[in-house]
């Protein structure tokens, strides 16, 4: 028989065959590289995993580990040596890009990986078989992707304690007390332990200070020292968050934290009792309607509370969240410089909030920075302007100084 022509009927179940031994192989490859791996991290959570991923594998980079991390989200990319190598993800994005990136590094002896999944099964799946790691930090809780982890804080903390493999250490950055407890009941009866992040009672008005605060408990689960103080203080500062100065007033884009108790721990952070309004503008994804229901009921808490007088809404389903929302909506013009122009002119900072992985988002990111570069340039000329007023009535005083003092008689006369 000729077996570059077979008929179609043989062909298939061939085909079938071939990829599962190509899934096997490379299944048994990955399971003999993790094993020569001295350590792993896994950073799952809801926010802040990307950062917390960088700060932890850069942390053992510099103190002598051939440390691996990797970031998925906008920009995935792999970080070793200090080095970043952004990955080429083509129109489908497969959980088996787990080990097939991480094999491309030889010579890493610890892992730091974030879990990109979003699914109670697939955060699982990875824990369980593409990363068997030795320390999971879960960041926080919050509500986002309720539609695959839980309707409510309380379920999504019930998908990650599921998630999490016998024999591992979990870093808990939660800081509910309810859902601590939780934990500790759900760990106990298996074998997992348990640290819960501690965060001093002056870093607690940080958005995401949880976050800098659980580097030293994973460092503690390796044996590592703690951070340095200077180290750790200067993490905290890159949580700091404050308005964005523009030419027609003030913006903060908040797109990239995604669920609505995270937002509003940074309108929170941003007002301060300083401003009683903000512009919320928002940007919907039509593949994510539970996050589209909670922001829509987030926005309605604010707008009963006085703390925001109407929306902009850009994206996808903007047409039915307008016709849903109890509070004024604008759905924002398709040219994202206009759309942010508009949203500036009724004069409340805005703030960008809701979805940020869109063509759309890094249109209007880029033209925030844009802008803020723009009113730098107008900072400094109008300086450089002051300057120049001054300076000739400061030549004519040391022109007329020096004859004043010659016929002025001293005490010496």
């Amino acid at each position: 028989m000729n077996l570059t022509s077979l008929p179609d009927s043989l062909e298939k179940p061939l085909d079938s065959l071939k990829k599962f031994a190509a899934v096997t192989r490379r299944g048994t490859a990955h399971e003999a590289f993790l094993n020569d791996i001295d350590a792993t991290v896994v950073v799952s959570g809801t926010r802040g995993k990307s950062g917390l991923t960088r700060r932890v594998s850069e942390t053992l980079t510099d103190r002598g580990r051939d440390a691996l991390g990797k970031v998925t989200g906008n920009h995935p990319k792999m970080l070793y040596g200090g080095e970043e190598y952004p990955i080429e993800r083509g129109d489908r994005v497969t959980l088996y890009e787990n080990a097939d990136e991480v094999q491309r590094f030889e010579g890493a002896d610890t892992l730091v990986l974030e879990n990109q999944a979003i699914g109670e099964y697939t955060t699982r799946l990875v824990n369980g078989r593409f990363t068997d790691p030795d320390v999971v930090v879960l960041t926080n809780v919050r509500r986002d992707h309720i539609d695959r982890l839980g309707s409510n804080r309380m379920e999504i903390a019930r998908s990650f304690a599921r998630s999490i493999p016998d024999g591992a250490h979990v870093v808990n950055g939660e800081q509910t007390p309810e859902i601590r407890s939780y934990f500790e009941e759900t760990f106990a009866d298996r074998d997992v332990t348990l640290t819960h992040v501690s965060v001093p009672e002056e870093h607690r008005a940080v958005p995401g200070a949880e976050t800098i605060h659980a580097i030293d408990e994973v460092l503690d689960a390796l044996g590592e020292p703690p951070l340095a103080r200077e180290r750790l203080l200067s993490y905290l500062d890159e949580m700091h968050v404050e308005w964005t100065d523009l030419a027609g007033g003030r913006v903060f884009d908040a797109a990239s934290v995604n669920d609505v108790d995270s937002t509003e721990a940074i309108r929170e952070a941003l007002c301060q009792g300083r401003v009683d309004v903000v512009q919320p503008f928002l940007y919907l994804r039509g593949d994510r309607r539970a996050r589209t229901n909670s922001f829509l009921n987030y926005l309605t808490g604010l707008y009963r509370e006085g703390k925001i007088e109407r929306a902009y809404v850009a994206g996808e389903t903007t047409d039915l969240f307008a016709s849903r929302a109890p509070f004024p909506v604008t759905v924002a013009d398709d040219d994202p410089e206009t759309a942010l122009g508009d949203a500036l002119a009724d004069g409340w900072p805005v703030l960008v909030m809701g979805n940020t992985v869109a063509d759309y988002m890094r249109e209007l990111a880029a033209d925030i920075d844009r802008r803020e570069s723009e009113s730098a340039v107008r900072d400094r000329l109008d300086a450089t302007v002051v300057g120049s007023d001054e300076l000739p009535n400061a030549a004519a005083t040391s022109r007329t100084e020096p004859e004043t003092t010659i016929n002025t008689p001293t005490n010496d006369d």
